[in-house]
C-alpha cells in the first residue's frame, strides 16, 4: 500500500507540473475581441502632459504582423534617486472610449525591474497603452505605447 501511495504521489507532482507548463506555455490574450472592437480614446485635440517624477519607465512601440501570432511584451523600470520602484502601485490600461484596466492580467509577469511576458496575443488592430507606476516616496511615472498588429494579405 506505502509503494502505492508514492507512486500515486510521482504520477499526481508529474501531471501537476505538465499541467502548470502547459498554461505558462500559452499566450497571454490581452485584450478580448470585444474589448479590441471598443472605440479609441479621443484626446479632444490635445495630449494629456504624463507625469515623470516617479522611477523611469522604458516601453517601445511595436509594430506587429497578426500572421506571428504572439510577440513578447517588455516594460522595463528603474528606480530615480535611490527610491525603490513599488510594484504594488503598478497600473496598465488600454486607452479606449472606456479605458481597460490589464493590471490584473499582467501582475504575474511584474517584479520591480518591470513586465516581462514572452508571449502576448492581440487581435489586429492599432491599440495605444499606458503604464503607470510609483516609487516608496510616493513619486508617480507614467508612460504611453502603442502596439500595432496589422494583418498580411
Amino acid at each position: 500500500m506505502r509503494r502505492f501511495l508514492t507512486i500515486a504521489g510521482v504520477f499526481f507532482l508529474l501531471t501537476l507540473t505538465l499541467v502548470q507548463a502547459g498554461i505558462c506555455a500559452a499566450p497571454l490574450q490581452l485584450l478580448t475581441m470585444e474589448e479590441a472592437a471598443l472605440p479609441e480614446a479621443r484626446n479632444f485635440g490635445f495630449a494629456a502632459a504624463l507625469r515623470s517624477d516617479g522611477p523611469s519607465i522604458t516601453a517601445r512601440d511595436l509594430e506587429v504582423t497578426a500572421g506571428d501570432r504572439t510577440f513578447p511584451l517588455e516594460v522595463s523600470f528603474a528606480p530615480r534617486d535611490g527610491s525603490q520602484v513599488d510594484v504594488n502601485t503598478l497600473k496598465l490600461e488600454c486607452l479606449k472610449s472606456s479605458n481597460i484596466d490589464l493590471t490584473p492580467r499582467i501582475r504575474p509577469y511584474a517584479d520591480k525591474d518591470g513586465v516581462k511576458v514572452d508571449s502576448i496575443s492581440l487581435p489586429p488592430g492599432s491599440y495605444r497603452f499606458r503604464v503607470a507606476i510609483s516609487d516608496f516616496k510616493g513619486r508617480f511615472s507614467e508612460k504611453e505605447f502603442t502596439v500595432r498588429v496589422t494583418v498580411n494579405y
